[in-house]
This record gives C-alpha cells, sequence and structure tokens, in this order.
C-alpha cells in the first residue's frame, strides 16, 4: 500500500512577493540624510521676517544685520555642500530643467540694472541648486516624507508665532494675518501649499502608511486652512481649493467622484442660499468694482511689464529687475504675476527653462501616480504623486496673481524645485519596486519548471483479453456453478 503524503510533504502555497519601500525612518533604527531639513533652513532665512523694509532698501543693496544673518545662513549650507556631500549631477531631464533654469537667471544678474541684489539672488540660487542636486542623489521617499513633513510643521509653528505676536500693520495688510513681518500674501502661498499637503495626507493616510494618527493630520489640516483664510488672500484660497478639488477627484474612483459630485452641488447651495453673501463680501474686502476688474491694480502693472519685455524679448533686464521696474510708477515692487516675471526679468530664454520645468513636473507626477497604481507594491506611492500634482495646480494657479515661484529665491521657488525632485525620487522607487516584481515573477518561473514533478501510485494494468488469462462469459460461470 503506498504511503499518502502528510502535511509536511504536500506542496506548500508560495506567498506573493512583496517589494520593500522604505517610507519612513525610525531615528532609533537608521538616519535620514541630513539634507532634508537644508531647504527648511533656507526657507526660514528668505521669507521669515524680523522687520519691515522698504522696496527701495531692497533694490540699493543695503546690508542691515537681519540680512547679514540671511546671507549667514546660504553661505553655510553652501559651504556643507560643497566640502562635507559634493552633490552630483543626475541624468534626469527634470534635473537638467531645473539646473538650466537657475543658471540662465543667475547669468542673467550680469546685466541686471539693480547689480548688487542681483548678485546676491544669483549666489543664492547656485547653492539651491546644489541642495537639489544633492536631495535627488541622497533621496528616497522617506527622506521627501520627512521634508514634506517638516514643512507643514514649520508652516503650523509659523501660524502658532502669528497667533502669538501681530506685528504693526497698515494699508492693505492690515487685519490680514501673518507671522511676524512676513508679508500676508507670501504667508498665503506658504499656508496654500501646505493645505495641499496635509490634505493629500489626510486623504491617503491608510494607503501611504504615514507615521503619524490620521486625526494629528485632520487638526492641522483646519488650523491651516482657518489661517489662510484669514489672511484674506484671494489667489492662494482659490489655488488651494482648486488643488484639493484636483486631489480629490484623482482619488476617487468613478462612483466616488458622482458622489461628490452630487454632495458638492448640495453644499455649494446651502452656503449660497445661507451665509453667501457674508462670504462674498469677506473675499472682495470692500473694494470697488474698478479695483476688482483690475485684479487690485495688477493690470495696470503688467501693462507696464509687457511694454519692458517687449524691449528686451529674448534675455530679459536681468534677475530683480522685475522689482524695480513699477516701483516709480506704481510704488509695488514686483510683477504680481510669476508668468511676467519670468518675461521681465529672464525673458524668452528664461520661460523656455521655467515654463518647460512646470510642464515637466506636472506630467511625470501625472504619470507616476497611474504607474503607481497599477504596480503591486508601489500603492503607497499614490499619496506622493497626488500631493505632487497638487502643489503643481496649487503653485501654477497661484502664479497669476502672486511673482514668488517666478522670482527665483524664496519658498514658493524652493517648493517648485523641491517638487521636482521629489517627482524623480518617486520615479525612481516606482521603477525599483516595477523591476523587482518583473525579477520574482521570472524568478517563480523558473523555478516551477525546474522543479521534479512529484511521483504518484502506479495505477493498476487490467490484463488484455487473450495473453494469458481465458476471460468467461457471465453465462458460463453461472453454468459451472450449476450442480450436476
Amino acid at each position: 500500500m503506498a504511503a499518502t503524503p502528510n502535511g509536511a510533504d504536500a506542496p506548500q502555497a508560495e506567498a506573493p512577493y512583496v517589494p520593500r519601500l522604505v517610507l519612513w525612518r525610525n531615528r532609533v533604527e537608521s538616519s535620514t540624510p541630513v539634507v532634508w531639513w537644508l531647504p527648511i533652513a533656507l526657507i526660514v532665512a528668505s521669507e521669515y521676517k524680523l522687520r519691515k523694509r522698504a522696496n527701495d532698501q531692497t533694490l540699493s543693496g543695503s546690508v542691515d544685520p537681519f540680512i547679514a544673518l540671511e546671507l549667514l545662513v546660504y553661505a553655510v549650507v553652501g559651504t556643507y555642500l560643497l566640502i562635507r556631500l559634493r552633490p552630483r549631477i543626475r541624468p534626469h531631464v527634470i534635473v537638467v530643467w531645473t539646473i538650466g533654469w537657475c543658471l540662465t537667471a543667475a547669468a542673467s544678474t550680469l546685466y541686471s540694472p539693480f547689480p548688487v541684489l542681483a548678485l546676491v539672488r544669483g549666489v543664492q540660487l547656485v547653492i539651491i541648486v546644489l541642495t537639489v542636486l544633492q536631495f535627488v542623489n541622497d533621496g528616497d521617499v522617506a527622506l521627501a516624507r520627512r521634508f514634506a513633513h517638516g514643512y507643514v510643521v514649520l508652516v503650523s509653528v509659523s501660524i502658532a508665532i502669528g497667533l502669538a505676536y501681530v506685528a504693526p500693520q497698515s494699508g492693505e495688510q492690515a487685519g490680514r494675518f501673518t507671522w511676524l513681518f512676513t508679508h500676508s500674501v507670501v504667508a498665503g502661498s506658504m499656508l496654500a501649499m501646505s493645505c495641499v499637503i496635509l490634505f493629500a495626507m489626510w486623504l491617503t493616510h491608510r494607503v501611504a502608511q504615514l507615521p503619524w494618527a490620521r486625526w494629528v493630520y485632520a487638526l492641522l489640516l483646519i488650523v491651516n486652512l482657518v489661517s489662510l483664510v484669514r489672511t484674506r488672500t484671494r489667489g492662494s484660497i482659490g489655488a488651494a481649493l482648486l488643488a484639493i478639488l484636483v486631489i480629490t477627484l484623482l482619488w476617487l474612483r468613478a462612483a466616488g467622484k458622482r458622489d461628490l459630485l452630487v454632495s458638492a452641488i448640495v453644499v455649494v447651495s446651502t452656503l449660497a442660499f445661507t451665509v453667501g453673501g457674508s462670504i462674498v463680501q469677506y473675499y472682495l474686502r470692500n473694494e470697488d468694482a474698478e479695483k476688482l476688474a483690475s485684479f487690485n491694480n495688477r493690470t495696470e502693472v503688467w501693462t507696464i511689464a509687457i511694454a519692458a519685455f517687449e524691449r528686451r524679448p529674448l534675455h530679459g533686464l536681468g534677475l530683480t529687475a522685475s522689482r524695480g521696474v513699477f516701483l516709480a510708477e506704481t510704488g509695488l515692487g514686483g510683477a504680481h504675476n510669476a508668468y511676467i516675471n519670468v518675461l521681465v526679468d529672464v525673458g524668452l530664454l528664461g520661460m523656455f527653462w521655467w515654463g518647460g520645468l512646470i510642464v515637466l513636473i506636472t506630467a511625470a507626477g501625472w504619470r507616476v501616480r497611474r504607474r503607481a497604481r497599477r504596480t503591486p507594491g508601489a500603492e503607497p506611492l499614490v499619496f506622493d504623486t497626488l500631493a505632487i500634482v497638487g502643489l503643481m495646480v496649487s503653485q501654477v494657479v497661484n502664479g497669476i496673481t502672486a511673482e514668488y515661484m517666478g522670482a527665483g529665491v524664496g519658498a514658493a521657488a524652493l517648493m517648485l524645485y523641491l517638487t521636482g525632485a521629489w517627482v524623480v525620487i518617486a520615479e525612481d522607487a516606482t521603477d525599483r519596486i516595477a523591476r523587482e516584481n518583473h525579477t520574482a515573477a521570472l524568478a517563480s518561473r523558473f523555478e516551477r519548471r525546474s522543479r521534479p514533478r512529484p511521483v504518484g501510485r502506479a495505477r493498476p494494468v487490467r490484463p488484455s483479453p487473450g495473453v494469458g488469462v481465458t476471460v468467461q462469459s457471465p453465462q458460463d460461470s453461472q453454468n459451472s456453478q450449476m450442480p450436476s
């Protein structure tokens, strides 16, 4: 009798291969490269003002203790990168376009009408390029996520500072939320990006495998949204809401989109019939129709900017030129539009690099999002790609009324470059997981083919008629058994 195979000898079902994706590093177990906090330091040095400074003082290039502190932070970061880390150029199209834009803008400082300020901005751009290169070289998903968490913590701490201390304000800035002496439009831009990141964290929390509890992200999101509304920066509020809507639509399936549409219609209709008048009045800031039609006098600035661009359309007037082009006629510094700001400062050549960088980052984020959803093991990267697309939507829309993304240096510009680095890191992680899945599938197929087939019990062979055996019919067998 053949032995029956027991449980140990029976074939076991193979567990599916799951690629290992490092999403967060515990400080006790392993350390994250220090490069994640370098952009945070540069943002603080560039945007956090401890005094109010007139535009003519900025353009003259005069140095006070706070400017000296800002330059010192950049110098320390640049020295650390060059001596200790030594960044290398990564042959990726987004990295190449980032370098092309920053170096083109830095070279335009040679013919800027404000040479001292332009030279400082050019050096800062070179240091920013080194930071982005090192971010890509050392970067992985865990590092990019730590930077994102560091940014939202920085903005949330800034909100607490703004609640504790209200700097003296006058004119149109009176009554608008900010922190220290930071301009309310800058604060609104930073808050809009923070809200987009926090919403993506809250929405995709389960799949993204984030380190904090979901209610923490929800609480921070509410605090940031309320603070954003209190800044009364219409461009930033609209950009954040549109980015949140895009993230939601990309996250939901077809049925969920229909439910969202119905819910949105109900909520908007309810608000319109109840507190719609108060919301509109608050959003318009008690301004007359003529001022609203001119986007708060921005169209006047844009007309002057286009005339300045037409004088030198190819390479522009030089970095920081837009800070002074409108000062004499309007009393405003900057084009109040990122796209016009780039055209005035660096011309069509700069727009080729800067505009191409925006298109490349947005397209890459969209493409990697679809791949992450279809690649087994890469599902947590959906959060990263949704945050990237949302940030780009917010930046592109906010750039219509604020020039900071096209200014070269600042929080919005740094976030543009780092969003590009983030999408490169997410794409690398997706490619690695896809390769590991392919290698594991080939190995499993080869193992199944090379595995010997199990030998079972031999089936009994029934002898054929006429081969050494006489086969009796049933009638003969019955006759042989009858008594004689």
